[in-house]
């Protein structure tokens, strides 16, 4: 059997990173690393290829070529997942579709021959023989959270290595908080499966045989669900870097409880983590709360985020508008916050409710689900606010304006860097010469032909002030920033203004 591994694009968001991306010559940001999985699953005797439509598209010649069309994605893929699934049945190409997207709402997708479910250790060898011998339902399910040192290590070799900026790995799945709007303890449940040290050490084998060098990205929802495993991975990773004269650095997710750990944020900046996303949501208490997100309440946030920063860890953080309990001040309070803390990179979305979420069961028995899709994350919500929407959109407009206008974002990053500690592994990483053309092309694209480069020439001026030897370090980050600046001005901006608009247009009709 010859199998397609097909992975959808993702449109245009701030996670796309496509700005800042041109700078360092990806395409990409992370590989499809569920599909990568799978086709390690499949049988040895089958033909594995893949196709990553972020990096390039897929051609008529290669589904019809094809025995069976394997496609994964998550929910914001959603809409190229049905123009694959449509493309292959014009063709004729057998599909089946796995992933978060079909895990969640299989009954959307009965156009594709067929839907897998759930997690697929263990089940795809079974399913693979049943595809063969014609009696495949339509319908398959999968195992419902299995072992995961039964795990084979991902067939990084398919991959176009170059085209990423970072490599990706799973060490676990699930997470024992209950927040009410996340899908994470819905899909892989509260309590954290993960595999062995062994088997990290084999899929950082992988990595580093595709002859891939930099950023590593643990993708785990929440990397120290289980604490007393990590404890242990920690030591081997470290060995493991040592031997091979630190090859990678490390990026995950982690909860807001990590602050409380001096001793684990040791271990894993000594490992090579560097970065770390964190879902602090609000500032809010009552918003909190009302997520049932306790872990966020012990402590101040900014001091919390500090503590991280000291050990030698950046801050990416997630915020979310939108709860019940949100009136006219948060907004303000929601720029302060990031303002005080120092997290340059932060994520603001407006509160969505996902399929199978706690949140969803209750505005469904409130009778305050919207019946339409919401595809554009600029849009109406797909629940009806507690908050005027006009009110509410506008004051997200207003805090995405406000942090990532160039000046406050860069003056972020620098608060950040004066915080942040440097460890010894960093400071003897070595520059080569596609760093040197990278940091060329981010000094001529934001210091001479952005809109904003006197603010980035006077931020630099500053870094060199106050720590010349940062000044690679700052190029790097400005760069990161470059994506979030001009997405907003260029396509947030404009689309929360035409969301306004028809809300308005909306009423007055009413």
């Amino acid at each position: 059997m010859n199998a397609l591994l097909l992975w959808p694009e993702f449109p245009s968001t701030y996670w796309s990173y496509s700005y800042s991306l041109k700078l360092v010559g990806k395409k990409s940001l992370t590989p499809p690393l569920p599909l990568l999985t799978v086709a390690a699953m499949l049988p040895k005797s089958w033909k594995a290829s893949l196709v990553d439509l972020n990096v390039r598209p897929v051609g008529d010649a290669e589904l019809r070529k094809a025995d069976v069309v394997l496609i994964s994605g998550m929910f914001v893929q959603r809409a190229s997942i049905h123009d694959l699934v449509d493309r292959c049945r014009r063709l004729g190409t057998t599909t089946i579709v796995g992933g978060p997207f079909a895990t969640s709402q299989p009954h959307l997708l009965g156009e594709a021959d067929h839907v897998f479910t759930g997690e697929g250790e263990g089940c795809i060898e079974s399913m693979c023989a049943d595809l063969e011998a014609g009696t495949l339902p339509h319908r398959v399910r999968g195992d419902d959270k299995p072992d995961l040192t039964t795990s084979p290590t991902p067939r990084y070799d398919l991959l176009e290595a170059d085209a990423y900026f970072h490599m990706a790995l799973q060490y676990s799945r699930g997470c024992p908080f209950s927040c009410e709007f996340c899908d994470i303890i819905v899909m892989y449940g509260r309590v954290p499966r993960v595999k062995t040290p062994e088997q990290i050490a084999e899929e950082l084998d992988a990595i580093a045989a595709t002859g891939f060098r930099g950023s590593v990205f643990f993708v785990d929802d929440n990397f120290i669900g289980n604490k007393k495993a990590v404890r242990k991975l920690l030591p081997a990773v470290r060995d493991w870097q040592e031997r091979h004269d630190h090859p990678f650095h490390f990026y995950t997710e982690a909860s807001l409880n990590l602050a409380e750990d001096s001793t684990l944020m040791t271990s894993m900046v000594e490992t090579g983590f560097n970065s770390v996303f964190i879902g602090i949501e609000s500032p809010s208490a009552e918003a909190i709360s009302e997520m049932r997100k306790s872990q966020n309440l012990r402590g101040e946030i900014s001091e919390r985020v500090h503590q991280v920063l000291q050990h030698g860890m950046d801050v990416w953080a997630g915020f979310i508008l939108g709860f019940d309990s949100d009136g006219p001040k948060i907004f303000d309070d929601q720029i302060e916050v990031i303002e005080r803390a120092a997290i340059p990179f932060a994520m603001v979305g407006l509160l969505y409710a996902l399929p199978g979420t706690p949140l969803t069961a209750r505005l469904e028995a409130e009778g305050r689900l919207r019946d339409f899709d919401g595809e554009d994350q600029f849009a109406r919500a797909n629940f009806e606010p507690k908050m005027p929407e006009v009110q509410l959109l506008g004051g997200y407009k207003k805090v995405l304006g406000a942090i990532y206008d160039p000046k406050r974002y860069l003056d972020r990053v620098l608060a950040m860097m004066r915080l942040r500690r440097v460890h010894t592994h960093e400071k003897r990483k070595r520059i080569g010469f596609r760093q040197i053309v990278w940091g060329a092309r981010a000094l001529i694209t934001q210091g001479l032909l952005s809109r904003y480069a006197a603010e980035y020439r006077r931020f630099l001026r500053e870094v060199w002030r106050w720590d010349p030897s940062r000044l690679v370090e700052a190029i790097q980050r400005a760069g990161a920033g470059h994506h979030f600046i001009e997405y907003t001005r260029r396509v947030v901006l404009p689309r929360l203004d035409e969301a306004i608009n028809d809300v308005q247009a909306a009423a007055h009709k009413r």
